[in-house]
């Protein structure tokens, strides 16, 4: 076929690539082989130039023009029977690793044609397949390779090209049948190399090539121990996985699990000796790359064994803290319990890397409470073990209740104490651990502390809580006086600031113990600390007064001190005693010197104090003794006060048979019959009545007993009072009765009972008020208790009658309605002859006058300025007219006189339409015989004769 112009022919396309090859390759070699240039010579013209313009003698052949003249002869006798392709040039490089370099892989293939060595070594010991790969040259590497280029050549620095390779993931372009099995001079063939370097992708394609397995390098280690000499390392597992998939074989019996476990496929499933999973022995034999494999793969990180125990389990008990934190890390359970009852945290504290290993589980959540089979938390472990504070510590800081006690009973304070571990007392007392609690044998970490000695205590106590308690309320003072300690140990207590005088449930203190067991020792101890020998226990008993009530009383306890001191109130020694009602032992103190009549703060005598408790034997003893029964207190209160203060029936009975009186006063005016009063205390008060008590003794305020008695809800009191009263009506300064006391009380019984005794309901205070207008203001069930036949009927001085003292404060109909119910006279006129009517038409109150009206009150009744009712009604106009006569238009006064009478006399001709619009009849006529109408005509009212003529017979 005839090829056109622009077709180039086969031998054309031949001749350009050699062309441009031997181009190349002459670039190539002349960098490889011309040294440095010098400074340039003058030509040398006596040396003449051959034919093929060389220079004669040494000098090179100008390659760069035999390739530009295309001259294939001349490159071809350039190189024949010389060494110029493997002659490296000054820098090192050999032609080929200049082909490389440049990129150039078809100079590459003909310098190999032409016979370069495949390996040569640059100045650093690098081969031509090694730059490649450093170039990431694909085309070149794979050329290379496939000449059969060493893999395993190495640098300087020991690394070979295969190493690059698989750095670079460029191992599957080197990689060929021809070199798989090709082994460096260790015996490692490629397989072991990529296993060695971890490089699973490079595995991958080894195997894919089908090498030899099982082949042993140098050493006799085949792939797969090679993959297992790198447990830790993920990797590892991951390229045993592929290996073993392949049947490789290994000689390392700690990894036979994972054979096993690979071969089976179901990782999870496959079990080993004592259940132990695949997570367990990865755990066991330390294999962590290989633990996070399975892990990785789904296995239930929590898988038990035969013994109930987790991986975490396993390797808290080796100690593999690395393997625990990996499974930590896959959120293995920190608080797992094994089949004997142990959590991670328990074995961890058994292992050398204790304080670590409990870390990486608190921080994984691991609870330091949970309980070991004999019921020992973390804390109690750190102390059998006599871990470190800080590990202590770590554990209180998460919660854990401090005082939990194991299988014995035993607190870890408890441990800590019994084992001498000084330094984890002040941890666990910081965390509150109670110094009390006990064990099964009856032990507690104060009771050992006591034993021991004071150093003991002293590290014990010295942090405690000073407020400290057991369940029944015992102080370390307690504690001491029951076991009896020695006296110093009491001491150190007070030195370390522990209250000598706090109560327990009881309301003992340490005191009333030595007092009552008698504990010499112990109690001289407790009072040189300064226990409080006054405080009262629930039984109200004082120390000193448990010393006083032996026989005889505790002379050890009445030191010098004791004697003159007081308590807060200022009671002394026979106060107490008194309040104790100690016969036997005020007269001991007495006889040691006690003042009889000492006064506490308030003013009190040891005698008042007595009264508390109603002591009749402590009263006579005291008054034996010379005490004053007249003795006043701060406030003024005699014992007689005081005795009805504390409801002392007995003593206030040998007190009025000593004392003869009956009616002391305070510093208020108040007698003791007073205070029975306000205290609602009907028997002191008939005692005292018994006794000529004066009812009618006057306070400062002028009020008296009556007066108190009118306010008291007790009814029963004034009642009582009244017996022996005849009038009621006393007044205090500001003029009050006490049924006025009673009313501003709303005390609706005890008005009743001084109305029905002829207390005044008129009786006004100094404020104008009295019982009765009290009462209509304020309360109708008051106003009922005051209105009795006799009360209603009274009127007050200036002769107002109830009703006109109801209608003078504008009382609502109602309560005009409930007086006129209860009988008040409807009539009665006051001092200017004005009856209520008068006031309600007067005062235009129109609903009242109707009202009144209606119940019959007399409309004719005069004052003493002749004005009635009526009068003011008929000049008033129609509306007064109409709700004074509406219902009664013909009622009439003595004389027979309608009110149509009155206004024909007075000539009201608009009274008298009014009235005959009321139904007024006109034809009524008075005692004198006259109708409205003669009358009329009678006083020449001519205007009401024409309005009454058509009434009249035609005979007038």
């Amino acid at each position: 076929m005839k090829q056109t112009a622009t077709q180039p022919t086969f031998t054309t396309l031949k001749r350009t690539w050699l062309t441009l090859a031997l181009s190349l390759l002459a670039a190539t070699l002349t960098a490889c082989i011309t040294p440095p240039t010098p400074d340039p010579l003058p030509p040398d013209t006596t040396t003449p130039e051959n034919s093929s313009g060389n220079q004669t003698g040494s000098a090179e052949p100008d390659i760069n023009d035999l390739i530009r003249r295309n001259d294939t002869a001349g490159l071809q006798a350039l190189f024949r029977g010389r060494d110029l392709v493997n002659t490296a040039g000054v820098d090192g490089n050999y032609p080929l690793h200049s082909a490389v370099l440049q990129g150039s892989a078809q100079t590459v293939e003909l310098l190999l044609v032409m016979g370069a060595q495949p390996d040569p070594l640059d100045a650093v010991g690098r081969t031509p397949l090694r730059l490649a790969l450093d170039k990431s040259d694909v085309a070149i590497s794979s050329l290379l390779a496939r000449r059969q280029v060493s893999l395993f050549v190495p640098d300087s620095s020991g690394v070979t090209p295969l190493d690059i390779a698989i750095a670079r993931n460029l191992s599957a372009n080197i990689l060929l049948a021809q070199n798989i099995n090709t082994v460096n001079a260790a015996g490692q063939s490629v397989l072991h190399v990529a296993v060695e370097r971890m490089s699973l992708s490079t595995v991958r394609v080894v195997l894919g090539l089908q090498p030899s397995l099982n082949a042993l390098d140098a050493e006799g280690k085949t792939a797969l121990d090679t993959a297992f000499l790198y447990p830790n390392n993920p990797a590892s597992a991951a390229i045993a996985e592929q290996l073993v998939l392949q049947n490789a074989s290994s000689s390392f019996d700690d990894f036979t699990y994972f054979i096993r476990a690979v071969r089976d496929t179901n990782h999870a499933r496959v079990r080993f000796t004592d259940g132990a999973s695949v997570l367990h022995e990865a755990v066991r034999f330390d294999h962590r790359g290989y633990l996070q494999f399975f892990l990785d793969r789904a296995v239930p990180v929590d898988t038990r064994d035969a013994g109930g125990g987790t991986a975490l389990h396993t390797a808290m008990r080796l100690g593999q803290l690395e393997a625990a934190a990996i499974l930590v890390a896959a959120h293995a359970d920190a608080n797992a319990l094994d089949s004997n009852g142990n959590a991670p945290l328990h074995l961890a504290l058994a292992s050398p890397a204790a304080e670590q290993a409990a870390r990486l589980l608190i921080a994984a959540g691991a609870d330091p409470s949970i309980k070991d089979r004999g019921g020992n938390t973390a804390p109690h472990l750190a102390v059998q073990r006599g871990y470190a504070p800080e590990l202590l510590q770590l554990f209180l800081d998460h919660a854990v209740p401090v005082d939990s006690t194991n299988a014995e009973g035993d607190s870890a304070l408890l441990l800590a104490v019994r084992n001498n571990r000084a330094n984890l007392v002040e941890p666990l007392i910081r965390a509150g651990a109670s110094v009390f609690l006990k064990n099964s044998r009856g032990q507690s970490a104060l009771g050992l502390a006591f034993t021991a000695g004071a150093d003991n205590l002293r590290i014990l106590m010295t942090h405690a809580n000073r407020e400290a308690r057991d369940e029944r309320g015992d102080t370390p003072y307690h504690f001491a006086m029951n076991i009896e300690a020695r006296p110093e140990s009491i001491l150190l207590l007070a030195e370390l600031g522990f209250n000598p005088s706090i109560r327990n449930n009881d309301g003992d203190t340490a005191l009333h113990l030595a007092t009552r067991y008698n504990q010499r020792a112990q109690g001289e101890a407790l009072l040189q600390v300064h226990a409080d020998p006054f405080v009262l226990n629930t039984a109200s008993a004082s120390p000193l007064a448990l010393a006083l009530n032996r026989t005889p009383p505790l002379a050890w306890f009445f030191t010098p001190t004791i004697m003159t001191l007081a308590d807060s109130a200022g009671n002394g020694p026979l106060h107490y005693a008194a309040l104790a009602g100690l016969p036997d032992g005020i007269g001991f103190l007495v006889g040691m010197g006690a003042v009889v009549d000492a006064k506490n703060n308030d003013g009190r005598t040891p005698l008042m104090t007595a009264l508390r408790n109603d002591s009749v034997a402590a009263v006579r003893a005291l008054m034996a003794l010379g005490a004053s029964v007249t003795s006043r207190d701060a406030s003024g209160s005699t014992p007689l006060h005081l005795a009805v203060h504390w409801a002392a029936m007995q003593s206030l009975r040998t007190l009025l048979e000593i004392s003869g009186t009956a009616n002391p006063r305070d510093f208020t005016g108040k007698t003791p019959l007073r205070d029975a009063i306000d205290r609602s205390d009907l028997a002191m008060v008939t005692v005292l009545l018994d006794n000529q008590a004066d009812i009618f003794a006057r306070d400062v305020n002028g009020e008296t007993a009556l007066h108190a008695a009118a306010r008291n809800a007790d009814a029963r009191l004034l009642a009582k009072l009244l017996e022996t009263v005849e009038l009621p009506d006393v007044r205090d300064d500001a003029g009050v009765t006490p049924l006025l006391r009673a009313a501003y009380s709303e005390n609706s019984r005890a008005a009743a009972l001084l109305v029905a005794k002829g207390g005044s309901i008129h009786a006004r205070d100094a404020a104008g008020e009295s019982p009765l207008s009290f009462a209509i203001k304020r309360s109708d069930t008051l106003l009922q208790a005051l209105l009795t036949p006799h009360s209603i009927a009274r009127a007050d001085s200036s002769g107002h009658s109830v009703l006109r003292v109801a209608i003078d404060l504008r009382a609502g109909l109602g309560i005009i309605e409930l007086l006129l119910a209860k009988g008040a006279p409807l009539d009665d006129r006051d001092a200017q002859g004005i009856s209520p009517l008068h006031v309600a038409v007067i005062t235009a109150n129109w609903p009242l006058v109707s009202l009144l009206a209606a119940a019959g009150a007399d409309p004719f009744m005069r004052d003493v300025q002749g004005r009635s009712p009526a009068s003011i009604a008929l000049t008033g106009g129609a509306n007064a007219i109409t709700n004074l006569f509406g219902k009664t238009p013909d009622i009439h006064d003595p004389q027979g006189d309608t009110a149509l009478h009155y206004a024909a006399a007075t000539g009201l001709d608009r009274a008298a339409a009014t009235l005959l619009e009321l139904g007024a009849n006109p034809l009524l006529v008075n005692v004198a015989g006259e109708t409205a109408y003669a009358v009329a005509r009678r006083r020449g009212h001519q205007t009401l004769v024409d309005l009454l003529a058509p009434f009249n017979p035609p005979s007038e």
